[in-house]
């Protein structure tokens, strides 16, 4: 046995390195495509399919926003709701809840 020490052995190349490359080139190649979809069908009619489903984006995107705010509402009424019972509750029970309320600064 040599006491001569050893070469670590030749490390091949990072995996992360190879799978941004992957992604890269699968980039390029999506919009190379397209590129090559927008020159066969011709500017005017990509534009046309485009602005479409970007104007359906909107419409959904609008119906999620006009959702969010009416689950807004719903839930402030229903805090008011609570809040107004908790200042009502009586007894010891009532004091408990407000005062957990005071210190937990709602």
């Amino acid at each position: 046995m040599s006491r001569r020490r050893q070469k670590p052995p030749i490390r091949s190349p990072k995996p992360a390195a190879t799978a941004d490359v992957d992604a890269l080139c699968q980039a390029i190649e999506s919009l190379e495509a397209k590129l090559r979809r927008i020159e066969a069908e011709g500017a005017d009619a990509y534009m046309k399919r485009r602005m479409a489903e970007m104007d359906e984006a909107r419409l959904v995107a609008r119906g999620q926003a006009l959702e969010a705010a009416a689950a807004r509402a719903k839930a402030e009424a229903e805090r008011k709701a609570l809040s107004d019972l908790i200042d009502k509750a009586p007894g010891v029970a009532g004091w408990l809840m407000r005062r957990a309320r005071r210190r937990a600064g709602i």
